[in-house]
């Protein structure tokens, strides 16, 4: 019979995996524990800037 995972083991292995994400050059933006489902939600190159959907146009008024 499998041993059930612990909450410390599942939060070891999610923290294991944002490092392993970052160390790539990725760039997570959420990490969600579900039981044993780790959800790691990434930013998107378009999105890392949050000025980008602001419009900054001198000309107008």
């Amino acid at each position: 019979m499998a041993e059930k995972m612990t909450a410390t083991n599942i939060e070891q292995r999610a923290l294991r995996l944002l490092k392993m994400f970052e160390n790539a050059g990725k760039l997570v933006s959420a990490v969600t524990i579900e039981g044993r489902k780790i959800e790691i939600t990434l930013i998107k190159g378009d999105d890392s800037d949050e000025f980008d959907r602001i419009g900054m146009r001198h000309d107008q008024t």
